[in-house]
């Protein structure tokens, strides 16, 4: 180590802020229950970030997945950079010594073993923004190094809004720090690249012979003096090079960033897994997950081992083929599916609600397209329907199998938003995207009701999407039937599902001028089927009114089956009393309440398979009257 290296080395510092007395304490990192966090989670949310960092180029985002194992001198001179000795490794061991730290412990037990390796994961990025901005000031900077649970993606059509994904970097570091090595794409410090700064999530803790408690976050960086007391500084350019390069977290010079996850371990698992198996985990999950990013030329992804360099392309995973051959085929003609291979197509009608401030929507669709299966296909989606936005992220394979039938399975793709067209996007697809964003919980997996769309779009969010899904539904049992049907397939799809309002089976009077306003949705849970919704009264003057709620299984033609008994519902506001009849439940308003919430779940330990998820869909049913003053 030369004498600059050494210099280096005594400028690192671990800054942790300390609470002072009374202040709170943290046991854990509380992110880390927010998602799944097995090795398929942690590639689709740090592959969704980088892909949300894209520069607005015709050049792909590269992601590299590399895996290090470090022994003997190499381990040692990377403790010393990642300053071990320096504070690190104090607070570790004082943090494994409380009742929750047996994670920390068996890191400091691998630290101390000289013949116990060490595993580090770089997820390099390039032609990304890179760590742009300040620490006192909303950036990508303060997103990702400062804060928690916020996100700076502005770009209505990001895959990420909640700023939870980052956390599984953490996760999934034994010693819950990350090293970052960033080159900025653009603002006043660019010039300065690279950046480098680290951060560790510990538990409040304390050290010994020091009375002062200190809160979780710490960062590897040079402190600085400000007028609002110290904070941490990133290092910047030769010196953040030198320390990268010891670090192993060194990068090419172009825009983009490294993050490095010390000691990386799969918290799912109680083995620590070959690193090959891994490598081979990475591109499968990165080819499920984002095979529409990579199969337009968005997305590059390759994984480094010590002995190998793997790409995660679409022929690689060959469950993924039929539903890349749907994709590409998804503008055809064809409404019906003949022979195994073929690929046939259709709008899906989408209307969704003004937005919150007024602004009106335009009217658009997402595309449907499906592929009849053959023999030769890898089954593992079989009969599942890809779902995916502008973003070229699946959210998920959604099980359709029940449309299937015979020889008739099938691989479907469902592309909304800025997913849908060949060329530039509408402005309805971009509205779609938008809309389709906001719906996602933060694990990105659904695309249901949210808070997030309740506060971005008025009323009528709900309702929009379950004509989506129900459209869905009866638009692929139209494509899977045998050939030949004649039947007008617009008439079809709009008389069993209206999207512009007329003959919404959930309405139940029908007076000239309405009196209710519904919305109402179901779905099976695994045990039951949960039920949810809303009824307002629209008239001013009434003396109260009731409702009441049934819900009815729909088979694959769209007949109706039997009822499925309700078993309960809760209602939040008072004034209203609930009673049961028969499998339906009965509310009673009185003249106060304008407005009903309601949830509540099937009957669980009925026989029927319709009782047990094994209908293709139900139809919740709602019967309201009203009384008014004069008993019209």
């Amino acid at each position: 180590m030369d004498q600059e290296q050494i210099q280096i080395n005594e400028a690192v510092n671990w800054f942790f802020f300390s609470g002072g007395p009374g202040a709170p304490r943290y046991g854990d990192d509380p992110t880390k229950h927010a998602v799944d966090h097995d090795s398929e989670a942690f590639v689709r949310e740090v592959l969704q970030n980088a892909n949300d960092q894209a520069l607005s180029n015709d050049d792909p985002v590269e992601v590299t997945f590399r895996f290090v194992t470090l022994t003997g001198d190499e381990k040692e001179e990377f403790l010393n950079g990642l300053g071990w000795d320096d504070g690190l490794g104090e607070r570790m061991q004082a943090v494994a010594d409380t009742h929750n730290g047996h994670r920390y412990e068996r890191v400091v037990e691998r630290v101390n073993d000289s013949d116990a390796e060490l595993r580090l994961l770089i997820v390099e990025d390039r032609n990304t923004t890179g760590l742009t901005g300040n620490w006192d000031e909303d950036s990508n900077y303060a997103a990702l190094v400062r804060d928690e649970l916020y996100s700076s993606k502005q770009d209505d059509t990001a895959g990420g809004s909640y700023g939870l994904g980052k956390s599984v970097l953490w996760t999934f570091s034994g010693a819950s720090t990350v090293v970052f090595n960033s080159h900025l794409a653009h603002g006043e410090r660019e010039g300065e690249s690279p950046r480098l700064i680290g951060r560790s999530k510990f538990p409040t803790h304390q050290l010994q012979g020091d009375d002062t408690t200190y809160q979780g976050a710490g960062w590897l960086c040079q402190p600085i003096e400000t007028d609002e007391g110290p904070r941490p500084d990133s290092f910047w350019g030769e010196r953040a090079s030198r320390l990268a390069e010891q670090l192993h977290v060194e990068r090419p010079t172009v825009s983009g960033t490294s993050a490095m996850v010390v000691e990386f371990q799969d918290p799912t698992r109680d083995e620590r897994p070959d690193v090959e198996d891994l490598a081979q985990e990475f591109v499968e999950a990165s080819v499920k997950y984002f095979w529409p990013a990579i199969y337009r030329g968005d997305l590059d992804i390759t994984v480094e081992t010590p002995d190998e360099t793997l790409t995660a392309d679409v022929e690689s995973v060959p469950a993924i083929r039929p539903f890349v051959e749907a994709y590409d085929e998804r503008t055809t003609d064809a409404q019906t599916l003949a022979d195994p291979g073929d690929v046939a197509g259709l709008d899906i009608p989408v209307e969704i609600p003004p937005r919150a401030d007024g602004s009106e929507t335009p009217d658009g669709s997402v595309r449907l397209s499906a592929r009849l299966a053959s023999p030769a296909d890898d089954d593992a989606y079989l009969n599942s329907v890809a779902l995916f936005r502008g973003a070229g992220m699946v959210v998920k394979y959604y099980d359709q199998s029940r449309v299937a039938y015979g020889d008739r399975n099938f691989f479907g793709v469902l592309a909304a938003g800025e997913a849908r067209p060949e060329g530039t996007p509408s402005k309805s697809d971009r509205e779609i995207d938008r809309f389709l964003r906001f719906s996602e919980p933060p694990e990105h997996d659904e695309w249901e009701s949210t808070e997030n769309l309740r506060e971005q779009y008025q009323r009528g969010f709900r309702t929009a999407l379950d004509n989506m899904f129900g459209t869905l539904r009866d638009g692929l049992r139209h494509l899977i039937s045998k050939g030949g049907n004649t039947d007008s397939l617009s008439d079809n799809v709009l008389n069993r599902f209206p999207i512009h309002g007329s003959g919404n089976p959930r309405s139940t009077t029908s007076p000239a001028e309405p009196v209710f306003e519904i919305d109402s949705s179901s779905r099976f849970d695994g045990d039951a089927w949960t039920i949810s919704g809303r009824i307002k009264v629209l008239p001013e003057e009434f003396e109260g009114w009731s409702a009441d709620i049934s819900l009815t299984g729909v088979g694959e033609d769209g007949s109706r089956y039997d009822d499925i008994p309700i078993n309960d519902v809760e209602v939040e506001q008072s004034g209203v009393t609930v009673s049961y009849d028969d499998g339906s439940a009965h509310l009673v308003a009185d003249e106060h309440v304008y407005e009903v919430s309601f949830s509540g779940r099937s009957h669980p330990d009925e026989a029927a398979d319709l009782v047990h998820g094994d209908v293709g869909a139900t139809q919740l049913e709602i019967l309201a009257e009203l009384q008014t003053p004069e008993e019209d």
